[in-house]
């Protein structure tokens, strides 16, 4: 709980409950949940989520640049936030930092890319890879084998 100064009473910190409780409460009461919580929900922009994640992970741009085979000047921009990276790159940075499940999908929610959905074959392969911490090279050739795209 956070203080609200507004009124003087404690309020739920959105940033601390989990996201299927947050569907919840919008299902039971979504007027209420838009009068009383929407505005607490702290907007977060992918670059900054990125950076956090490569202070995580300890990967520094450079590292990055030679993990994911992308340029410097592309790498340094999507740290900016001057540019967005397309979905394969998202996944490609993901597999270079041995990025969680929900990390993967968090990324590729704030870049407005799609999460990896189970009933697509592609997307199946990589969750595979992702929760078996397959390398980016690994997941490569498990894509090509099973007549999919690769990554890179």
């Amino acid at each position: 709980m956070i203080f609200d100064s507004r009124n003087g009473t404690e309020k739920d910190d959105l940033s601390r409950v989990s996201t299927d409780q947050i569907i919840n409460q919008i299902k039971e009461a979504p007027v209420q949940f838009s009068q009383e919580k929407l505005d607490m929900i702290q907007s977060k922009r992918f670059e900054d989520y990125l950076r956090e994640l490569m202070e995580k992970y300890h990967c520094t741009p450079g590292q990055m640049i030679i993990r994911t085979c992308l340029s410097k000047p592309f790498v340094y921009q999507i740290l900016k936030g001057e540019r967005v990276p397309g979905r394969d790159v998202i996944l490609r940075i993901c597999f270079a930092l041995k990025a969680d499940l929900d990390e993967t999908q968090r990324l590729l929610t704030l870049a407005e890319k799609g999460v990896l959905y189970p009933k697509v074959k592609r997307d199946a392969a990589i969750l595979c890879c992702i929760e078996s911490g397959k390398s980016l090279e690994y997941t490569n050739m498990f894509l090509e084998e099973h007549g999919e795209k690769k990554l890179l």
